[in-house]
């Protein structure tokens, strides 16, 4: 047990250390003008997003970019997603939308709508965005200058969260904890390790050259977690990659309720400790019973050290991500309980070897 104990404490004062790491690296979009200004092609996948596209098509009739186009996969939605198009198709010839193909059964739907966008797409830089993402005026303007600076292939970007209700304080600041904590992210660029990478497939900028000649999106066609997937193989191509923190660049609200966001999470969250399964567990029963484990070896005083160690490591995260710090310490423990509830919905759903998502059913 005290061997146990020894480990929780040391693994947490290095999450730590790789959270202040990635605070202090301030990856975020830097306010630097590009080299030349070549069309951009914003291509969106929406099935049933009437809620949520219009502040994303809103906000990208704001940017400062002067030469992009803006298409939009209707992929098959029931709800009012076509009207919204059909409004603003009509107000910005910027802006252009299509019906989606019938989905082939080797395909899964977002991965198959953004292949249809990649070839309707004219632009010399490709940015997929999820329809619940909205930018800053300069975003586009920004993330440009990026890319020509770094030579990259692809630059993908993690929005800030935003977070109106309880539920969503309780679970989404999950996702960023666990990847801020686990993954010094200067490495996803520095580093050539394919295992040191990840992105996050709700804003994803590739070279178009790039993609259509290696056509990413149909080499991940059957993969419910593409975005992952896609980046350490772009990166074992020998291609550069960047990931970086929405700060005020990037924004998003991902779910409106608990039960959404565990079955949104739960498709993905093996992916963040490289697809093992066994070491998602390993890392929950650490977290979760870690203030037990140290407790009953060795006391108070180490218990008072972990619950340090935790507060930092918070803090840290916060910061990083623009999150409220004194909500994140407060509400860490039902952060946890949320998690665990991710973890086994997961299990679950794999042992029924399917989830559903948009109305379509996933294997997993």
């Amino acid at each position: 047990m005290e061997v146990l104990a020894i480990f929780t404490l040391v693994f947490l004062a290095l999450r730590t250390l790789i959270s202040l790491a990635n605070l202090m690296s301030r990856l975020h979009l830097p306010d630097k003008k590009p080299i030349s200004f070549p069309k951009v092609s914003v291509l969106i996948p929406a099935r049933n997003e009437e809620a949520v596209l219009g502040r994303l098509l809103d906000s990208l009739e704001k940017q400062d970019y002067p030469d992009f186009e803006v298409i939009i996969c209707d992929d098959h939605s029931s709800d009012n997603t076509e009207e919204i198009l059909n409004w603003i198709a009509g107000e910005d010839e910027r802006f252009h939308w299509f019906l989606g193909e019938k989905l082939p059964e080797d395909w899964l739907g977002k991965n198959f709508a953004c292949y249809q966008l990649a070839k309707k797409a004219s632009g010399k830089y490709l940015i997929f965005l999820d329809a619940d993402v909205e930018l800053s005026t300069n975003a586009i303007t920004k993330a440009v200058a990026l890319f020509q600076k770094n030579g990259l292939a692809l630059l993908s970007v993690f929005p800030q969260q935003k977070m109106e209700s309880f539920a969503e304080r309780i679970i989404v600041p999950v996702m960023n904890w666990i990847l801020q904590s686990l993954l010094p992210m200067i490495l996803v660029q520095k580093s050539k390790f394919p295992s040191l990478s990840a992105a996050n497939g709700q804003l994803m900028m590739f070279d178009a050259e790039n993609y259509r000649t290696h056509q990413w999106h149909s080499k991940v066609r059957k993969q419910n977690v593409e975005d992952i997937r896609l980046a350490r193989m772009i990166k074992s191509e020998g291609f550069k990659i960047a990931v970086l923190l929405g700060d005020n660049d990037v924004f998003c609200r991902m779910y409106r309720s608990f039960d959404e966001a565990v079955v949104g999470f739960s498709r993905n969250i093996h992916e963040y400790f490289g697809g093992r399964r066994i070491v998602m567990l390993a890392f929950w029963l650490i977290v979760c019973f870690g203030p037990f484990i140290v407790f009953f070896s060795f006391g108070w005083w180490f218990l008072g050290l972990f619950v340090i160690l935790v507060l930092a490591n918070r803090f840290f995260i916060s910061l990083a991500c623009r999150q409220n710090v004194f909500l994140s310490v407060l509400l860490h423990p039902l952060q946890m309980i949320s998690f665990t509830f991710i973890v086994f919905h997961h299990i679950f759903r794999r042992i029924k070897k399917e989830t559903t998502w948009k109305g379509r059913k996933i294997k997993l």
